[in-house]
């Protein structure tokens, strides 16, 4: 079972999004991590689906050229924009059995975690594999290792509910039981305010927290600290199950004198982490 006492820190898997990867996530939580030092440690797992970096939302993955620069032996895995899976125009998740059967091993050799954060696509994704750690018989192609138990949270950040019919069965009709905090950027329009709330409303015990930019991840000091005493709603000794819901949020602290800027983490190429592009039919 995942760990249930302040013996050791909580192990949080990180997810990038879509046409990022996990060395890029590392960075844009630099200021995070540092605040959590003391209660968690973040897992970064790089996306196995290598896609072109989105330079215009309008572009279509089918575009001719794609295939051979997605491939292109010569960008440093550092900087190779990857996915978690794509999408049909049906909204079929592609390749996502790659993924799983890829994810099966990195939670065999990582594990077990305590809780799962996730930007974007992978906040889409850090709800489904919380939800199947619930139950494994939701999508048996999950392959827990017997120490791996539900998760105690996830953290879903611009986050959104699978529109792919096969993962349908991850969304019971009671909701997805893992705490689930999400937050949602009110200028977002890569996943804007409806779309969020399909998740909100799948899942049993939510919070949600909005900040003022895009589709980013806010890692201003009351952001960081308001993370870092969520975290460490779950690892004191004594604490209440629902403690988590009672953290100061992160809207109610002082800004501070020094704050991080936002941290956005759609793309490696540094004109579209500036602006917050994505390809919406591939989340």
């Amino acid at each position: 079972m995942a760990a249930s006492s302040s013996t050791r820190k909580l192990r949080i898997l990180a997810l990038h999004g879509y046409t990022s990867n996990a060395f890029i996530l590392q960075r844009r939580l630099g200021a995070i991590r540092k605040a959590c030092k003391e209660n968690a440690e973040f897992i970064f797992v790089n996306g196995p689906i290598r896609v072109e970096p989105i330079t215009d939302a309008a572009e279509s993955l089918d575009a001719p050229d794609r295939i051979s620069k997605a491939n292109d032996p010569t960008i440093p895995l550092e900087e190779q924009p990857r996915a978690w899976w794509r999408s049909s125009d049906e909204g079929v998740y592609l390749q996502f059995d790659e993924t799983i059967e890829y994810l099966n091993k990195e939670i065999a050799q990582h594990g077990p975690f305590d809780g799962v954060f996730g930007f974007s696509q992978g906040a889409c994704f850090a709800a489904l594999i919380a939800s199947a750690f619930e139950d494994p018989s939701r999508y048996p192609k999950f392959k827990l290792p017997k120490e791996q138990g539900p998760l105690r949270f996830c953290v879903a950040v611009s986050g959104f509910r699978s529109r792919d019919p096969n993962m349908q069965t991850l969304f019971p009709e009671d909701g997805i039981q893992t705490p689930i905090l999400h937050i949602l950027g009110k200028a977002d329009q890569i996943v804007d305010e409806d779309r969020a709330q399909t998740l909100v409303q799948a899942a049993a015990n939510s919070r949600v927290e909005h900040h003022e930019s895009g589709h980013v991840i806010p890692s201003q000091a009351p952001w960081r600290n308001f993370l870092r005493d969520f975290f460490a709603s779950f690892v004191r000794e004594g604490e209440p199950a629902d403690a988590w819901r009672t953290v100061i949020g992160p809207n109610s602290r002082p800004k501070g004198e020094h704050s991080e800027p936002n941290s956005g983490t759609v793309t490696p190429r540094p004109e579209s982490e500036r602006t917050g592009t994505a390809d919406k039919s591939s989340l």
